[in-house]
């Protein structure tokens, strides 16, 4: 089958391999060139488009991999830029696979051609499970659409669906609202044994005994490129498209914490530096 596979960053890049290792035939696209040379050397069978006209119109189905901030640019474009609507055929299928509010998902759907098809198929799952293909696909959106491409995110991992459109980002969201809240606890647990003077590695190891063991394991891979800033960046979504909706004062609390950590590496921070001294409270930060 012919697929176009746009963004690739963390979760796009070892995503798309699944699909080429299954002899589709892939086009992929990023802004970044040396993201598409990296993919080409190690897949020479990939195409690389050229433009996102291109690549939109190479295959007739397209799915998306790029930060909540940049997909309606990506989707609808702007003044200054056309979007993958302007350029999308009769009968192809685009799956959105961002984490994004669900606002966003009925803006790309009012530009959608006629006989075209938009899937919101949001991740439940980071880096490592991308690359292992045991990503958790949420999809909402056409049935018949989601039947056709069914098989095809079942290369990258376990496909749940969730009915119409819209519910894909939902879900997402409130799973994320659980997922921020223990990133940001594992990092104020430590605070707290900081205080008491005991070492990080003990506390660690008695939170994976019991039931945070997925939460403490993901933050301690050192494999994760993932910058905490995007940690933040989730919650930011989560709030925006939620706050008429209810007050989650918990994921607040925690992306005050998650963004105090990020602040205290100047933004540099990795996903695994929740778990250790760098974004630590000053007074025991300065005791590293």
């Amino acid at each position: 089958m012919k697929i176009t596979f746009i963004g690739l960053g963390d979760m796009g890049s070892p995503l798309v391999t699944h699909l080429i290792k299954a002899d589709h035939q892939v086009t992929i696209w990023d802004r970044d060139a040396e993201k598409m040379a990296q993919v080409k050397e190690k897949y020479p069978t990939v195409s690389v488009a050229i433009s996102l006209k291109e690549a939109v119109e190479a295959s007739h189905v397209i799915f998306t991999s790029v930060m909540s901030d940049d997909v309606l640019a990506l989707h609808i474009g702007n003044q200054q830029n056309s979007g993958i609507t302007d350029f999308i055929c009769e009968d192809t299928i685009l799956v959105i696979t961002s984490t994004l509010d669900p606002k966003k998902i009925s803006d790309i759907q009012q530009q959608m051609p006629a006989k075209t098809y938009l899937l919101d198929a949001t991740m439940i799952g980071g880096v490592k499970y991308a690359r292992n293909a045991e990503i958790v696909f949420i999809v909402g959106g056409n049935e018949q659409a989601f039947k056709r491409v069914e098989p095809l995110l079942s290369l990258m991992g376990t496909v749940e669906y969730a009915g119409k459109l819209g519910n894909g980002a939902k879900l997402k969201l409130i799973t994320n609202d659980a997922i921020m809240a223990a990133e940001a606890g594992i990092r104020e647990t430590l605070d707290l044994a900081d205080a008491y003077g005991i070492d990080y590695d003990i506390t660690l190891k008695l939170l994976a005994m019991g039931p945070l063991k997925a939460v403490v394991l993901r933050a301690l891979d050192e494999t994760n490129p993932r910058p905490l800033k995007d940690s933040v960046a989730d919650v930011d979504e989560l709030v925006q498209a939620t706050d008429h909706l209810a007050d989650l004062s918990l994921v607040k609390s925690a992306r005050q914490r998650l963004q105090q950590a990020v602040d205290a590496t100047d933004g540099e921070a990795k996903f695994i530096d929740i778990t250790n001294k760098k974004t630590a409270l000053p007074a025991y930060r300065q005791q590293e």
